[in-house]
């Protein structure tokens, strides 16, 4: 409403009705003049002093009359622009609304997707029902947040476009009170949405772990400290088992002897001979007195490592056995669900094999290499070992894990130092009975 009209419109009306009192007013001194004229009555100086008193109270009747009338026409602009406020304050909170609901409705749709991916991988697998389980559930809470957000959005539409049409102050307010309550219950929805979208992509990750470590217990086995196969989802084990070929592999231990982060060296065919210290002064192993390989192998062998006593160095053939492409790249490049304790330092952190071997491939070489033999008529393999930490690739997945352990000491290959200083490995011993 244009409020220049209503108090032009307002101001005429009262104009015209105090020119009108003040008519009125002339025109009772004028008869109270006439009637009196050459009579006994009063004077015309009183008379005029009544019709004085008339018009002036005209007067302030009329000026009040236009001081109602002002009063009234601001309450009417107040009211209009209250109105006016409250209908933008609904479309502003109305367009919030608008948001969280597509939020929500965002986090519905990626937890759904999650739920999806993880059914196609989990269905077949009971070692993942408990996680699937789980991310359905998130799933579903992520689907009903979105839902509640949606019909909060409702009525925030609703309202909005019942303000453009209401009259009234106290319609108008209603439902700003509407559209208010609607957007605190669609910002708790969203945020419940998103909280069960990342719920949901959690189980989900985990029906994924779930399903790797099912297939990979196809080809491995935890055991414990004396042979007993444990459940794949044991968190400590003694060994690994191939299921495959039945060979076990050492698992190594935080402290004491199979502490993960001992070294040895390993260039000669027997044991004795290491001390303790590197030529840096850095410790090589403790427990043993000397930190060489096979002082090393017959210090496991005495202590019946699950349930044996035919530890070995394994061959260059079974450690490279053991290499994969993980995912994302991830390295080492070995099955950390069964060997996590696999140190990954690149050009520093080699596992040494079994020097003298039966085949060429043992030693990892290609059929036809030319080999050495020791007395025994065994190959000799130069020494060499698995380096878990380089870089591979899945169409040559183990050709560039093998490296010779001359490489790996102190020294830089060629000084006149280096046949001490050199030749150190980690340790991963293998039972095949």
């Amino acid at each position: 409403m244009n409020m220049n009209k209503i108090n032009v419109h307002t101001l005429n009306k009262i104009t015209a009705a105090k020119q009108g009192q003040l008519l009125l007013a002339g025109i009772v001194m004028s008869s109270l003049l006439t009637a009196c004229g050459g009579s006994s009555g009063l004077s015309a100086e009183e008379l005029a002093a009544q019709a004085a008193l008339a018009a002036q109270a005209a007067a302030d009747k009329a000026a009040a009359d236009v001081a109602k009338a002002m009063v009234d026409a601001k309450a009417e602009e107040d009211r209009q622009a209250s109105i006016v406020t409250a209908r933008q304050q609904i479309k502003d909170i109305a367009g919030q609304v608008e948001t969280d609901t597509k939020a929500a409705q965002t986090a519905g749709s990626i937890a759904g997707y999650s739920l999806l991916v993880a059914k196609q991988q989990g269905a077949d697998y009971p070692e993942a029902a408990e996680a699937l389980a789980q991310t359905q559930l998130f799933a579903d809470q992520a689907k009903q947040a979105a839902e509640q957000a949606l019909a909060q959005q409702a009525i925030a539409t609703t309202a909005l476009s019942n303000a453009n049409s209401a009259t009234t102050l106290d319609g108008v307010q209603a439902l700003l009170q509407q559209v208010q309550a609607a957007a605190l219950s669609a910002t708790a929805a969203k945020t419940a949405a998103i909280q069960a979208q990342d719920a949901t992509q959690k189980a989900a990750a985990q029906v994924n772990a779930d399903v790797k470590l099912a297939e990979a217990s196809k080809r491995y086995a935890k055991l414990d400290s004396a042979g007993n196969v444990l459940p794949a989802s044991a968190t400590s084990w003694a060994c690994v088992k191939e299921n495959a070929t039945g060979k076990v592999w050492e698992s190594k231990a935080n402290s004491g002897l199979r502490n993960k982060d001992w070294r040895y060296r390993h260039f000669h065919n027997y044991a004795g001979y290491a001390s303790t210290v590197d030529s840096t002064g850095a410790v090589l192993c403790q427990v043993l007195g000397n930190c060489d390989a096979y002082s090393y192998v017959n210090a496991v062998n005495g202590t019946g490592l699950c349930g044996r006593a035919q530890w070995r160095l394994p061959t260059m053939e079974e450690l490279l056995n053991l290499v994969q492409v993980n995912d994302n790249g991830q390295r080492p490049n070995i099955d950390l669900k069964f060997f996590p304790d696999t140190v990954n330092k690149v050009n520093q952190a080699a596992y040494c094999s079994e020097n003298l071997a039966m085949t060429a491939t043992d030693c990892g070489y290609a059929a036809g290499t030319p080999v050495n033999k020791s007395a025994d008529g065994r190959i000799e393999c130069n020494y060499q070992g698995v380096d878990y930490g380089l870089p591979i690739s899945a169409d040559n997945a183990r050709g560039g894990s093998m490296v010779a352990l001359r490489h790996y000491g102190e020294v830089p290959d060629g000084l006149s130092t280096y046949p001490t200083n050199n030749w150190i490995c980690y340790t991963r011993l293998i039972s095949s009975f």
